[in-house]
């Protein structure tokens, strides 16, 4: 999912549908953070459907917040990526979580 707005206040349909887009990616980041050693989950085409990436773009007071995360799946091993970028500089969770308090 990719949103490209420029939002004045996060209290519109829009601003509701990225806090909500948020709170499932923070969901999906505390569920899939050091999952490097797990089990085997079955034959491919499991492990493919299983497989995702998000990307979310918005700019808020004039400050564009980028978020992209994705899982892979190996035949025995999670590989999870998230990485956050503020204003083109990269950062931490922290600062999604204060933007949805």
């Amino acid at each position: 999912m990719k949103i490209n707005r420029n939002l004045k206040t996060l209290n519109n349909k829009t601003g509701k549908k990225i806090i909500s887009t948020l709170s499932t990616m923070c969901f999906d980041h505390e569920k899939y953070k050091n999952c490097y050693f797990w089990k085997n989950t079955g034959n491919a085409a499991n492990r493919r459907s299983q497989e995702f990436e998000q990307t979310i773009v918005f700019t808020l007071n004039d400050v564009e917040y980028e978020w992209v995360q994705y899982l892979t799946i190996s035949c025995r091993n999670f590989y999870w990526t998230s990485k956050i970028y503020k204003n083109g500089v990269k950062t931490n969770i922290k600062t999604i979580r204060k933007l949805i308090g």
